[in-house]
């Protein structure tokens, strides 16, 4: 079957008139049966409300599992039947989704009685419900969970899971992309919102595994509280591609992206082929994503235009580049083929991330690399390299482990690197909250970082905060870290003393007395006397 086939049937599924409706899905008092248009006489599939909306309207679905059941086509155009693998929800233009509505939902539920993170509803490819850990018995799922095609700002989903897609089809490159969600669009946008999801488990051997979003022209998503966790993509982008031929720019708020995993770009990958990309941040957390070649966190590209992303009060940690290929940029790389690569970041932590070369951030433009940096830490470029080992966060999570969804990246109390270190003049005005949903600014001075300190500041001491010690007493040398090292101390000659791999925790040394120099893992020596 060929891709221009598809395209031209999925064209005729979403031409729609106007309406302003509103459906009700329910799988467990529900009835397809039913007009659908309440609570009472609620459709039980959301194929069935798919079915009957237009442009303007809303479908309602109350928590529960619901699996797509309808293909694009019947046959192919040598009239194969397709196999329910292509089953997909697909999306018409200007029609909004919500979920969390709680089972027992009747007449007199609104939106006031919806919780979507307590009522969850999931979307999910897993046809016979029989998926195993780590991507395992998958082969049987849907290629494609949910299907947008020339969608805008009006297109919302909101309030579910979207999972177990795998998009995996021998043939069609178009079916490798985007198996959790996937917006294809051969117009000037393809612009959906996304709000209140997670979206989790997919697999694709394209890109995008998570979401793929491609467009003709401009690819601008608006994607906010939302969580991109343990998807995999064997080309770009673990979590999330964006593709626009002239303009990619998706805006990002109040957004998670975890424990994802590709060849390139383990969390994130964004391009333009010829204009500009763009990508907005706020309040983003994007660790321990692994990437097998380059950009283990975010992977920002522009064939023929600009590469400027916009990076406010993100935190970028613990992810990882190069498990095998080159391995440039751990956490951020952007890159210019023919232009200017200039990326503003702003009140934002790239910090412990690693690669074989460029461990946080990478940044390349052909006729320019221009990083317009401000009031940030990132730890390739911090003035004292013997901080490069300290740990600014509550519990920061190894980038050996990626891909993993484990941490805490919300900062330490009396963190003095972080609290109160940012500008408030970058922060808008819209963002009132950080991404736990706390005062954005609290003790008048925002904090780096995509979290907020709730607690007053005081004056901090360095010292006293770092989680690798090195000092003399007693007559020994003591090593204090928080993970395994390996230690290697010289003479004021500069002769290799002793060498020793320690696990995490306080070690005593003993030495004669003298002056030496220590370092751990290769970092900036530190200077010690021993007294006998």
């Amino acid at each position: 079957m060929k891709t221009k086939c598809l395209i031209f049937l999925l064209f005729l599924c979403t031409t729609t008139v106007f309406a302003q409706n509103r459906y009700f899905v329910n799988q467990t008092t529900g009835n397809d049966s039913n007009d659908g248009k309440s609570w009472s006489k609620a459709f039980v599939t959301l194929q069935r409300a798919l079915d009957e909306v237009s442009t303007g309207d809303e479908i309602w679905v109350a928590t529960g599992i619901y699996l797509p059941s309808k293909t694009i086509a019947e046959v192919d155009e040598e009239g194969n039947p397709l196999s329910e693998r292509y089953a997909t929800f697909l999306i018409p233009n200007g029609v909004k989704l919500f979920g969390g509505f709680p089972v027992q939902a009747n007449n007199n539920t609104g939106m006031n009685g919806r919780n979507w993170e307590i009522h969850r509803t999931i979307l999910s490819g897993d046809l016979n419900q029989d998926d195993g850990d780590d991507f395992t018995n998958m082969e049987d799922n849907t290629y494609r969970v949910v299907l947008l095609y020339n969608t805008d700002e009006s297109t919302l989903i909101d309030g579910f899971t979207i999972t177990a897609g795998n998009a995996d089809y021998p043939v069609l490159p178009g079916m490798l992309q985007g198996s959790g969600i996937c917006a294809i669009s051969n117009g000037p946008v393809s612009n959906p919102a996304l709000k209140n999801l997670i979206i989790e488990g997919n697999v694709s051997r394209g890109g995008g595994a998570g979401f793929s979003n491609y467009t003709t022209q401009a690819a601008c998503p608006m994607i906010s509280n939302t969580i991109f966790r343990n998807n995999k993509s064997g080309e770009y982008g673990g979590g999330f591609a964006n593709y626009g031929t002239k303009k990619s720019s998706p805006i990002l708020e109040n957004v998670i992206i975890s424990g994802n995993q590709a060849f390139n770009g383990g969390g994130m990958y964004c391009l333009s082929e010829s204009t500009e990309t763009s990508p907005v941040f706020f309040n983003v957390l994007v660790h321990g994503n692994l990437a097998e070649n380059r950009a283990g966190g975010i992977y920002l590209h522009s064939y023929q235009g600009n590469v400027k992303p916009m990076i406010t009060n993100t935190t970028i940690s613990g992810n990882k580049a190069g498990a095998r290929g080159i391995g440039n940029g751990g956490g951020l790389y952007c890159i210019a083929d023919v232009a200017i690569s200039s990326p503003e970041i702003r009140n934002t932590v790239i910090w412990d991330n690693k690669a074989i070369e460029y461990n946080d951030f990478h940044n390349i433009g052909a006729q320019g690399s221009n990083p317009d940096i401000q009031f940030s830490l990132i730890s390739d470029r911090v003035a004292f390299p013997q901080y490069r080992l300290y740990y600014p966060f509550i519990d920061a999570i190894n980038p050996d482990l990626a891909p993993t969804t484990a941490g805490n990246y919300q900062p330490r109390p009396k963190e003095v690197l972080i609290i109160n270190k940012g500008s408030n003049t970058f922060v808008p005005a819209t963002m009132t909250a950080d991404l736990a949903g706390k005062p954005r600014i609290f003790d008048q001075t925002v904090d780096i970082g995509a979290f907020e300190c709730q607690e007053k500041s005081t004056t901090g001491i360095l010292e006293t905060n770092v989680e690798k010690n090195i000092w003399a007493e007693g007559g020994n040398l003591y090593v204090r870290i928080v993970r395994p090292a390996t230690v290697r101390i010289f003479s004021v000659d500069g002769i290799l003393v002793q060498q020793v791999n320690l696990p995490a925790g306080t070690k005593a040394i003993s030495l004669p007395a003298g002056l030496y120099f220590v370092s751990l893992n290769n970092e900036t020596a530190t200077k010690v006397y021993i007294l006998k």
